[in-house]
């Protein structure tokens, strides 16, 4: 992308009053600018179900990891981030602020579904996805096994997610899924089809 192409993504980011929106054409202009590099960046954790459920749930800022063991160094991300005007960083190569939006960029991506990357197209370029169901299977562990505790915040997010795939509004493998959180990784099966069972009951109240 030219200066002038950078420029005018972010005038279109700028004009944007839907954060969600705003927050996914953030994350497909620095996605283009790393793939123009020949990396593979991938959406994860709270950001990609903020994308899932199309906002029902906003995570704060956008979280980046990299698939196909190629990570960029500090060195990279420092120059690549650099290309968009008005930038400023937190905390090294780490953190970036972007027209009031934060991205964070991560190691390796690390997921367990056998399926491809969901891959979501905007005006200004593609945005990748984990896989929904590590999504969602990894942030029931959090809200409910990580360090035998509960998160309301995570169990909020899990919920959100879990309502827009039964919905049917996010496709979802749940032979995968339950896989995944049967895994040794995760070990959260019970708690996986506790939290199902919830959300279920919720929609049934509520006329769905």
């Amino acid at each position: 992308m030219t200066t002038a192409d950078i420029t005018a993504a972010l005038s279109s980011i700028r004009q944007e009053t839907d954060l969600n929106a705003k927050s996914l054409l953030l994350a497909a202009l620095v996605s283009e600018l790393f793939r123009e590099r020949g990396f593979e960046p991938v959406v994860v954790g709270g950001s990609a179900i903020e994308f899932y459920t199309d906002g029902a749930y906003m995570s704060g800022d956008t979280d980046i990891c990299w698939a196909n063991w190629t990570t960029p160094s500090e060195e990279q991300k420092e120059e690549i981030m650099r290309q968009i005007p008005g930038v400023r960083s937190h905390g090294g190569a780490k953190s970036w602020n972007i027209e009031g939006l934060w991205i964070d960029l991560l190691g390796d991506i690390d997921y367990l579904a056998e399926k491809d990357m969901v891959v979501l197209e905007t005006q200004l370029g593609e945005v990748a996805l984990i896989p929904v169901e590590d999504a969602l299977v990894g942030r029931v562990y959090a809200a409910r096994c990580y360090c035998s505790g509960y998160d309301e915040k995570d169990d909020d997010c899990a919920k959100k997610l879990m309502t827009a795939v039964l919905l049917g509004h996010v496709p979802i493998d749940w032979d995968e899924a339950r896989k995944i959180a049967a895994s040794p990784k995760f070990n959260c099966l019970a708690v996986f089809e506790t939290v199902k069972a919830e959300v279920e009951a919720e929609l049934a109240k509520s006329g769905f």
